[in-house]
């Protein structure tokens, strides 16, 4: 028998297979042709490549189902395989959320787009308007295409139009839901009028600090274009999920071999990061301190602490202070702590046999990370929060290898004492730490008792502090809540859209800025709170009220709440296609080029004091070309990515060691990005900062091998 003829008999034994396999291998080529090939006109030559893609899809589908997917999913025990199936939709539901979708172009109804630019005489040695391109969202619109009423020529690949003259120039064709127009930046005043099917726009071409003007449009495509995106997407994306869970969870990594590690050898992970992050402790010398910063610092001062920013971080600082009177001892300590600590989980994974090259890349991983040079040098409290939560993931890594033996001993102390650093550092922190302290002595029972004293001790460690401590140290408790920013948030979302308000309600919220004047931004509270206008501590200090008419209005019409939490809390669920900007990147004063400062102007004495001045340019541009940008990061640095990354690490073990208890390891990272998409009014990265830290570590998972009993059981299988 012909050999092809034979390997597609075996990879495609039945009806029902090979129509399974088929629909697999159409739905990759549709999602590759509609994301990437498709443009807003039909291509013969495109729809060839897609038939193409859409064959060797197909059969590769089928060989990985029978080679490898069918016996080893149906091996499984039922409720693992039901999980697999359930976390690969939901996953790739998640995976297109975070794209953007595309419809079919050639279907859409026609788009006009009309673009007017009124230009005047142009300032000596300038450059008039110059239009850089027209871009569709599935390809560019060529010039000749295009209708232009005023005078202009073309300069290499660009349109420029002289001075003193009015410009029009339309379209006519298929447009997605982002179309983007171009310009380069002018250092004049430079009006720009925009309208899509009769909606118009101004835009303002004087943007010095952006060397291009990319001006996007968001418009309405109705659903029945994108559905085949849709469908498409979530079954190839689906599949591969499932295969990779599949075939990750089922690989039994090999157990490192040979002769033991010295004792101590595990501290050497340590050194890639000291050296590192050092190298940027001296370029940024004594530290990187934003206004936040400051403030903590100058608490210790004046003696006058506020839970607000954590009252017991500036007690912590307040002690090193007095040993040396700089930035520098926290820096410093915070560098070694947070590299011991990482180097500390490796050696839970090199315990268990995981590889030293794969534990030594993971090492250099968190050395090389431009996030992590930056916040390992930064005196933020978000920074030993983040640290606190990746310790709490690494006990509970401990706790579920050693099936709960690890608490026996002083393990329970230090379980005990992590949650407490989680939950004093932050106020969310507080059911980070105790959903875990709570639920581990019910899954672990034969260790409940060593267990139940970690949880205890936690809870005795921040009523001592929350209590006597604070009240002895006359602590300000009154800004500790953040509920009140958290509810003028939601009841700006309400006065945007024009939710019905009674007399009384319109008379409360007038009395603190006039409604007109409440500049609602999804995204972020400030453009409220901050308002100079704005009566912010009276707000703050009305509590009972803000709550009641929160409630009310969110009664009335509660989708503009989800629509407001969706929005405001993207950036824990959201790694790509953001709206919104991204807060406290980095702590730098400035980060314009040559004008680089790292602590906010202050009257404590603190100074900038870098030991290699003639590198700070060069490694700000250096972490430019990394994607660390302002208000910006590129989706590697994003914390959505690593809570996903974090999740499916997990699932892969469960799928390897067949224990649903390994979920306890990720549990806190949930509880946390839970909490903060429900009550983010900033969209900060800090906040995240640990999803960076635990999903890095637990890349480390996936090289853990199964012990021998299960290594035994899979064999008889």
């Amino acid at each position: 028998m012909n050999p092809i003829v034979k390997f597609l008999r075996r990879i495609f034994p039945d009806i029902k297979s090979t129509l399974g396999s088929a629909v697999i291998g159409l739905s990759i080529s549709a999602a590759i042709y509609l994301g990437s090939l498709q443009r807003h006109f039909f291509s013969k030559r495109y729809a060839i490549y897609a038939l193409l893609i859409a064959l060797a899809a197909t059969i590769l589908a089928a060989w990985l189902r029978q080679r490898w997917l069918s016996h080893r999913y149906h091996n499984l025990p039922r409720a693992i395989r039901i999980t697999v199936v359930v976390f690969s939709v939901i996953l790739s539901l998640v995976l297109l959320a975070n794209i953007q979708i595309q419809p079919v172009y050639y279907l859409l109804p026609d788009t006009t787009m009309e673009v007017r630019i009124p230009i005047g005489t142009i300032p000596d040695g300038e450059e008039s308007v110059r239009l850089l391109w027209v871009e569709t969202g599935q390809g560019y619109v060529y010039y000749q295409n295009m209708h232009f009423e005023g005078q202009w020529e073309r300069v290499e690949k660009n349109i420029v139009f002289p001075p003193n003259q009015e410009v029009r120039f339309t379209w006519t064709g298929k447009v997605g839901s982002t179309p983007q127009i171009a310009f380069r930046m002018t250092h004049y005043d430079q009006p720009v009028f925009i309208s899509w099917n009769g909606e118009g726009k101004e835009y303002n071409l004087n943007q010095p600090k952006e060397p291009n003007i990319l001006i996007d449009s968001h418009l309405d495509i109705p659903l029945i274009y994108k559905m085949p995106f849709i469908l498409a997407f979530s079954i190839s994306a689906g599949f591969v999920l499932f295969a990779l869970l599949i075939l990750l969870g089922t690989w039994q990594p090999a157990k490192r071999q040979g002769k033991a590690y010295a004792r101590g050898a595990w501290l050497w992970y340590m050194l890639p990061m000291v050296l590192l992050w050092g190298f940027t402790l001296l370029v940024f010398w004594p530290g990187i301190m934003s206004g936040d910063s400051i403030t903590l610092w100058n608490q210790n001062l004046v003696g006058e602490y506020s839970d607000w920013q954590s009252a017991f971080y500036a007690l912590v600082l307040a002690g090193l202070m007095k040993i040396w009177y700089s930035p520098a001892l926290i820096t410093i300590l915070q560098i070694l702590s947070f590299s011991f600590l990482v180097a500390w989980g490796l050696k839970a994974l090199q315990e268990e046999g995981v590889s030293r090259i794969i534990l030594w890349g993971i090492s250099l991983l968190f050395a090389l990370s431009p996030i992590n040079n930056l916040y390992a040098t930064t005196l933020w409290r978000d920074i030993p929060y983040a640290l606190a939560v990746m310790w709490l993931t690494v006990i509970a890594v401990k706790v579920y290898l050693s099936q709960g033996k690890w608490v026996e001993g002083w393990g329970w102390v230090w379980l005990g004492v992590s949650g407490f650093f989680i939950a004093i550092l932050r106020q969310n922190g507080i059911p980070v730490a105790f959903s875990l302290l709570v639920l581990l002595p019910i899954f672990y029972s034969k260790y409940r008792k060593q267990l139940s004293r970690s949880l205890l001790l936690c809870l005795a460690f921040f009523l001592l502090m929350k209590g006597p401590v604070y009240s002895w140290l006359n602590v300000d408790r009154s800004k500790s809540g953040q509920s009140n920013l958290i509810l003028l948030h939601h009841i700006a979302a309400h006065l945007d859209a024009d939710t019905a308000l009674k007399a009384d309600e319109e008379e409360y919220l007038n009395s603190f800025l006039s409604i007109p004047d409440w500049k609602y931004y999804c995204c972020y509270v400030g453009t409220i709170s901050y308002d100079n206008d704005f009566e912010r501590d009276r707000f703050l200090a009305s509590s009972s009220e803000n709550r009641k008419l929160a409630l009310d209005l969110f009664l009335r019409d509660p989708l503009v709440d989800v629509q407001h939490t969706v929005c405001s809390g993207e950036l824990t669920w959201r790694f790509n296609d953001n709206q919104c900007y991204m807060k406290s990147t980095h702590g730098f004063n400035s980060w314009v080029p040559g004008e680089v400062s790292w602590i906010v102007p202050n009257d404590a004495g603190l100074k900038e004091d870098s030991r290699f001045p003639t590198l700070v340019t060069p490694y700000v541009d250096a972490l430019r070309i990394f994607g660390f940008r302002d208000d910006f990061l590129v989706v590697y640095l994003r914390p959505a990515l690593y809570l996903y990354l974090a999740m499916f690490f997990i699932m892969v073990e469960i799928i390897r060691r067949k224990d649903f208890r390994v979920a306890l390891v990720v549990l806190p990272l949930i509880i946390q990005s839970a909490i903060l998409f429900l009550v983010s009014y900033a969209p900060a990265i800090r906040y995240q900062y640990s999803n960076y830290l635990v999903g890095l570590y637990l890349l480390g998972i996936l090289f853990l091998p199964a012990d021998d009993a299960q290594k035994d059981a899979l064999n008889e299988k």
